[in-house]
């Protein structure tokens, strides 16, 4: 009995020890077999890995781009892409008027600013911005300060002239040389050289040789001492003691070549500039020139009170020989050259206006308007070019 039941244990036994000894044996196969396909699985996700990250980062790029598209501002239209989105939260009526509210608070492309051109440059003084009408205004008070004067326009001549020119020369008439009447022994002197004497004053006292009678000496005609000869104790003999010259008086003699010879006449009213100014005269001698010269010498007055004209001085001097009367006559101070067109400057309330100008003839003062006024237009006759800078000074701000 106890053998039987040995003899069944042992088989069993050594059944489970070669199996055992079997599994020790295969183990590292099946431990390589495994690692092998671990290893082959975690290659087919490493693989798979990039592959699925490439499609989200693609997929997250076109999002972000489509997100993107919508956050980017079309042409003439704003972006309200956060009203947007809060629209798909049942907020469509809030971004629809936060659209509208930012549209008409953004400046629209075809709209310019002009803050800066609306400033005032000065008090009382502004220019105009309309293009139709070029002017500025001014009022009286800066018009005043700054010497702008205005006249009305009138009808009146246009005199024809012809240019002459000369010098002013001392009168021949108004020069005197002061003799003793008698030889004697100058006793005294009453005045010296450089003095003003009027016609009948004491020049000096002389005792006659033959009477032994003392006699005065006195100026023939008002003028000034330009030469003295005389002292006391001197004798006078036939020299002249005194020389007195009257300048208050002078006389402009001009030159009258061939070409002008039957145009110039005596009678004629002449026109002299001297510094700026017009004086008129009149020609009073033609008379042949000194040492036979191709010309002639027209003589013309000139009443030097004032003291304005000088012996030597080289003149200029339009002879008026023909006088045309006009409908429309302006001062040539009133004109200036704006655009490239002669204009003048009508005053209308405070502004000041362009009016180009149509001009005839001119007689060197005064000028022919044929068209751009009419009689009583008030115009700016002295210091014009004052409103003509401010006219180019607004034209240039315009230009930038």
């Amino acid at each position: 009995m106890f053998n039987k039941s040995h003899f069944v244990f042992l088989p069993m036994r050594s059944l489970l020890s070669v199996a055992a000894l079997i599994l020790l044996i295969m183990s590292p196969a099946i431990a390589e077999d495994g690692h092998a396909h671990e290893a082959q699985q975690s290659d087919q996700q490493a693989q798979a890995q990039p592959a699925e990250s490439n499609e989200q980062h693609d997929h997250e790029t076109s999002h972000d781009k489509d997100n993107h598209d919508e956050l980017m501002p079309k042409e003439d239209e704003h972006d309200h892409s956060v009203e947007s989105n809060h629209a798909e939260d049942g907020h469509d009526h809030d971004a629809t008027h936060d659209k509208e509210s930012h549209g008409d608070s953004m400046p629209k492309e075809d709209e310019h600013d002009h803050s800066a051109e609306s400033k005032p440059e000065e008090e009382g003084h502004a220019h105009a911005e309309d293009e139709g009408s070029e002017h500025i205004e001014m009022d009286a008070d800066m018009a005043q300060e700054h010497g702008v004067l205005t006249a009305e326009v009138t009808a009146g001549q246009i005199s024809v002239t012809s240019k002459l020119y000369g010098r002013v020369v001392l009168s021949p008439d108004e020069i005197s040389q002061v003799s003793a009447r008698f030889p004697g022994q100058i006793t005294r002197v009453n005045v010296n050289f450089g003095d003003s004497v009027k016609k009948g004053q004491l020049l000096a006292s002389v005792e006659s040789n033959n009477s032994l009678q003392s006699y005065n000496v006195t100026a023939p005609i008002s003028g000034v001492i330009t030469a003295k000869d005389a002292n006391t104790g001197e004798v006078a003999a036939d020299q002249n003691l005194f020389t007195i010259t009257n300048t208050q008086s002078l006389w402009a003699e001009l030159k009258v070549f061939p070409g002008q010879a039957m145009k110039i006449k005596p009678g004629q009213k002449v026109r002299l500039l001297h510094n700026n100014t017009f004086y008129e005269s009149t020609i009073k001698q033609l008379l042949p020139s000194k040492d036979n010269a191709p010309y002639r010498i027209a003589r013309v007055a000139l009443d030097n009170q004032q003291q304005v004209w000088f012996p030597g001085l080289l003149v200029e001097a339009d002879a008026i020989t023909e006088q045309t009367q006009v409908n429309l006559r302006i001062p040539n101070s009133a004109i200036q050259q704006f655009e490239g067109e002669s204009v003048a400057f009508v005053k209308v309330g405070k502004q000041y206006q362009v009016r180009p100008l149509q001009l005839g003839i001119n007689d060197g003062q005064y000028s022919e308007v044929i068209s751009g006024l009419r009689q009583g237009d008030d115009i700016v006759v002295e210091n014009s070019y004052l409103i003509k800078a401010d006219l180019e000074k607004a034209g240039a701000a315009h230009a930038h």
